[in-house]
């Protein structure tokens, strides 16, 4: 029995590879027994180990690496450990690639898992805004990020938040970007458990952080500060007022293309994919926002002057020219803090909305369901929505244009005037 499991010795092993080499054979196979042998082929020596798998009855070879780099002795003990794993219904080839995959799984850090989670979420994103605070957020948390998954625990989350205390709302932010982490390695069976659900880090830090709505300015001193912009002058200033003249949401406004803007119909068409409500979304332009996009348009085909020869001339390829209408020398649009400078007296962005819709509602007789469509609110059930065939732009530009008449000063018969009852509106305005 022990000749039949080592029939090879290392001076014959030797003398067989010197012979192989002069001649012509293209491959020889030298049996150690055992289900172990050396193959010799063109591209040198290589240890193979034969067996037939208890799983699935078939027959398998398993490489144990090439000759250089493993002598015989090294090479009988592999086969001596695959044959104790046969001995117990084991396969060999099964069980080393679970092996590689639990070592992998092992090794898997917060940063890398964070990676998988991003790419996944970013699917349902619909502003790019979202990916630079995710990638801000996982940078920032340097105690975290380089931990292996199956290693972290609430404390070492605790520890990683503390550094946001002063910055509630970021803190809040941070644990949910840990959180569908930890719910991806969870799934992915890297660990068991999430440790980074709320109610337990609650226990282990404060979450608390400012409750309400985004901070609104009163619209009767939205004109006012409209005529800060338009004095400012600047390309975020400019962005800002066609914002507020328009009720778009932020990043559909600073991540805006050219192609969604038909100046000859007048209309801002926002796709389904950059809205938050997942369906397009037609803006109607009042002057002054036709005006501010003009301006803009004029600036850009300056700073991307192809004719030019001079300072202007930005590129040797005119594809390459950005398609974004807040394109400057540095950025494609604008960043999602390009208006912190901007003094807005305590005021978000997106609180300019509510001044919109509080305008609308208190001075107009704009009814409620043009108001909601106006900020691209869904309107209605089912029902409503089956007879609402028409997508009521000239509504929404006349309800536009008050806004911008307030704004700017102008006189207005619409405003100040007794609300439409219900039984004034027309069968569309119900139905939407």
């Amino acid at each position: 029995m022990a000749r039949e499991l080592h029939r090879l010795s290392a001076r014959g092993i030797d003398a067989a590879i010197k012979k192989h080499v002069e001649s012509n054979v293209k491959e020889e196979t030298l049996r150690d027994g055992g289900g172990l042998s050396l193959v010799l082929d063109r591209f040198g020596a290589r240890w193979l180990f034969g067996y037939t798998s208890p799983v699935t009855s078939k027959r398998r070879e398993m490489g144990l690496g090439p000759f250089a780099m493993n002598t015989l002795a090294e090479a009988r003990v592999k086969a001596s450990n695959n044959r104790d794993l046969l001995a117990k219904g084991l396969d060999p080839l099964i069980e080393r690639d679970r092996a590689f995959e639990e070592a992998r799984l092992a090794s898997v850090t917060f940063e890398q898992c964070a990676s998988d989670t991003r790419a996944v979420l970013s699917k349902r994103w619909t502003s790019d805004v979202s990916g630079y605070q995710w990638d801000k957020a996982v940078k920032d948390m340097t105690t975290l990020k380089n931990m292996l998954v199956k290693d972290i625990r609430g404390a070492d989350i605790a520890k990683a938040l503390a550094a946001f205390d002063d910055r509630p709302s970021v803190k809040v932010f941070n644990l949910s970007v840990i959180r569908r982490t930890m719910d991806t390695a969870v799934a992915a069976e890297l660990r068991n458990d999430n440790p980074a659900l709320t109610a337990r880090i609650g226990r282990l830090t404060s979450l608390d952080r400012k409750k309400g709505n985004n901070a609104s300015m009163p619209y009767t001193e939205v004109a006012a500060f409209m005529a800060t912009l338009k004095a400012n002058g600047g390309r975020a200033a400019r962005c800002l007022e066609l914002i507020i003249r328009t009720g778009v949401r932020k990043s559909e406004a600073t991540q805006a293309t050219w192609d969604e803007i038909d100046f000859g119909k007048g209309l801002w068409i926002i796709p389904a994919e950059r809205t938050k409500q997942r369906r397009e979304h037609i803006v109607p332009l009042t002057h002054r926002a036709l005006e501010i996009l003009r301006e803009q348009r004029a600036i850009h085909d300056e700073m991307y002057d192809w004719s030019s020869t001079g300072s202007n001339a930005r590129c040797d390829d005119p594809m390459g020219t950005p398609d974004y209408v807040w394109a400057d020398d540095k950025y494609e649009y604008l960043s999602h803090g390009a208006f912190q400078h901007l003094e807005t007296n305590g005021a978000t962005v997106h609180g300019f909305r509510s001044s919109l819709r509080e305008f609308l509602g208190d001075e107009t007789s704009v009814s409620w369901n043009t108001a909601e469509e106006v900020l691209g609110h869904k309107v209605g059930d089912a029902t409503a929505k089956a007879y609402r065939r028409a997508s009521g732009i000239a509504k929404r530009l006349a309800a536009l244009q008050y806004w911008n008449d307030f704004l700017d000063g102008v006189s207005n018969t619409n405003v100040k005037v007794k609300p439409e009852t219900a039984t004034e509106q027309t069968i569309e305005e119900q139905a939407a």
